[in-house]
């Protein structure tokens, strides 16, 4: 990966940008970004979203973030930065700063995101994803000029305002506020970073999703809003909303409220045990198996099905094998020990659930690879197929070679068993339901969709990254409800009883989490604001050597009711593009964009900056090049 500033010269035909046009786009030149309004005595803010302010001081000042629009303010001099946290829409003119010799500090754990060395492993790591804990708008290229040292409780005089650092992470791992007074006697103003955007709302959402099923970054959220709301201050700055100046603190316990209940609502336990209450009882089919990694030797089910861990073996009455979600090595070798005690013939067929690495990596263990047929649902086949064309957690890097894509509804036959797949978002959109019979059970393969309610919360959880959300939990629990089987085939060891009265309760607890969801979404909608891929480039990483042109596609998602009108840059690129995006539709444009044959080698990525009117869009979207040596 090279740095931005680096790449000034890069791109220098057809559609790339000009070293001129690159400095422009560094330094915020933004007609409509380029304002500074005084919110409230010696306090300037940017214009657009995200905000940045400016504490002022005769003809000095002092920044408090640093948008793009924040990198020239007229008629002062920019003495220090502070950063609340390392989103890059709230450091997109530290560069420039930076080269005026201006101090910029940052919350001390930033540095893992901030740094070079950290921005790069970031890059590397995360794309495929192999992990859930992720970060969120995380910059292109790191800087070392960058001082993450900022830490809760410090206190920092400035020309008469006296500035406290106060930690408050939830909207990014790193993440602090800070709450300045002009002298003693001064009003307390709160500059809040992305804490929150209004009274009960969070700008992007998703940034709270510090991990795939748990309210890991929702309870920092709320806890850091009411951290915040016991200083008592008296005017509140958002970066992603306007200055609330009326009942300040109401508006942060009201936030905190609406974000505890989206995290109370994470757990399908919590919902069904101690808000409904009285919890139906229903038995796991292989108690010691609940919660497993496959380590443990083989349960029988029944006489031709045996699980231990995520993988399950079906067995024909002629002996021949299916399996489902072989993870790694370990499948294998339970794999090769199974059949030694059973006697099993040959492993024919191998199913994954869904496209979580720890489900299908073990093919590319099993012995007769090339002899074994792969079946996984459509929808389920194209991430583990291609793992680089879009963004989401827990992918394998290597690609899967896969036989049979049934669709919705199709049915596949396998010795004297009949499958019927289903689409069954949850935990991923990208998972399938299976039905069928076995020793005269009716089953239901649920993926980790849906777990007992004893174990792992009841449920996979969701997550925006996972394209993952409540509503699509609520009609998958239906489409089992409908089916009635008599087993739930759940993965992880934990297959169950079906129980109608707890898919009843799934069904309401998917309702109720898309209702909090919704609440404290700024546009109403959890599907627009809680979506980091609603915007993208397909395919996400291109792999080119210098001099090629690679070719790409800008999709745009809108779940709104109304049409979206959204101006598109990609950093670094010097066309723009003007998305008309219809209400609840798509729009998909092509482009091309041809590499200089001086190109570095190694990963570089360009960010997606989305505006919708002059406000950043709550979108996480980039495009990859990964440049190999030109050998030619």
């Amino acid at each position: 990966m090279i740095r931005k500033r680096e790449s000034v010269a890069i791109l220098s035909i057809a559609f790339v940008v000009s070293a001129a046009w690159m400095a422009q786009s560094r330094s915020g030149d933004d007609n409509r970004n380029t304002g500074w309004t005084e919110v409230a005595p010696g306090i300037l803010r940017t214009a657009g979203y995200p905000a940045g302010y400016a504490l002022v001081e005769g003809k000095s000042a002092l920044l408090i973030d640093a948008p793009r629009a924040a990198a020239e303010l007229p008629g002062h001099t920019t003495e220090r930065v502070l950063l609340s946290h390392y989103h890059r829409g709230s450091c997109a003119a530290v560069a420039a700063l930076l080269r005026k010799g201006i101090n910029v500090r940052a919350p001390k754990g930033a540095a893992e995101w901030l740094s070079v060395e950290g921005a790069r492993k970031y890059w590397r790591e995360s794309l495929p994803l192999r992990g859930s804990r992720t970060a969120y708008q995380v910059v292109a290229d790191g800087d070392d000029g960058i001082d993450c040292s900022l830490i809760d409780g410090e206190k920092i005089a400035w020309r008469g305002w006296d500035i406290e650092v106060l930690s408050a992470p939830g909207h990014a791992l790193a993440h602090v506020a800070f709450l300045v007074r002009k002298g003693r006697a001064g009003q307390a103003n709160l500059f809040c970073g992305g804490a929150l955007a209004a009274p009960g709302k969070l700008w992007a959402p998703y940034t709270t999703d510090w991990d795939h099923w748990t309210d890991l970054g929702l309870k920092p959220a709320a806890e850091s809003l009411r951290k915040l709301a016991a200083r008592r201050p008296e005017r509140i700055l958002p970066a992603h909303g306007p200055v609330i100046d009326k009942e300040p603190v109401a508006a942060l316990l009201k936030t905190a409220e609406a974000v505890e209940e989206v995290g109370f609502l994470r757990s399908f336990e919590r919902f069904t045990k101690k808000r409904l209450g009285n919890a139906p009882s229903y038995k796991f089919l292989v108690p010691e198996q609940a919660m497993s990694n496959g380590s443990k030797p083989w349960s029988r089910v029944s006489e031709h099905l045996f699980v231990t861990g995520n993988t399950y073996v079906l067995t024909s009455k002629d002996g021949a094998s299916l399996m489902i979600d072989p993870w790694g090595q370990r499948s294998a070798d339970q794999f090769a020990k199974l059949t030694r005690d059973e006697k099993l013939g040959p492993l024919e067929v191998v199913m994954f659930s869904h496209a979580h690495y720890d489900h299908y990596d073990g093919i590319s263990y099993l012995p007769g690879r090339a002899k074994l047929e792969v079946w996984t649902l459509d929808r389920v086949a194209t991430p583990i197929a291609e793992p680089f064309r879009w963004r989401a957690p827990f992918l394998d890097a290597r690609p899967v070679k896969i036989d049979r894509r049934p669709k919705e509804g199709d049915t596949l036959t396998w010795r004297e068993y009949r499958f019927r797949f289903c689409f069954l978002p949850g935990q991923s959109r990208f998972t399938m339901g299976v039905e069928t019979e076995i020793d005269g059970k009716r089953c239901f393969l649920t993926a980790d969709n849906f777990f007992h309610q004893d174990m792992f919360s009841g449920s996979g959880g969701w997550m925006g990254l996972n394209r993952s959300w409540p509503m699509p939990y609520a009609e998958s629990a239906q489409k089992v409800l409908d089916a009635r089987p008599d087993w739930v085939l759940a993965e992880h060891g934990g297959p169950f009883e079906f129980n109608a009265e707890d898919f009843r309760r799934r069904v309401e607890w998917g309702k109720a989490g898309a209702r909090a969801a919704d609440v404290i979404s700024p546009s109403g909608n959890h599907r627009h604001d809680w979506d980091p891929n609603r915007v993208l480039v397909e395919p996400l990483v291109h792999k080119a050597r210098p001099g090629d042109t690679i070719r790409a596609t800008l999709v745009a998602d809108n779940p709104l009711s109304a049409t979206k009108k959204l101006t598109v840059h990609i950093d670094g690129f010097a066309k723009k593009w003007e998305l008309e995006v219809p209400r609840g539709g798509s729009t998909r444009r092509a482009f091309e964009q041809r590499l200089p044959r001086d190109l570095a080698t190694g990963r570089h990525v360009f960010p997606l900056r989305v505006l919708d009117g002059d406000r950043l869009d709550p979108v996480d979207a980039f495009v990859v090049v990964d440049v190999e040596a030109d050998g030619r």
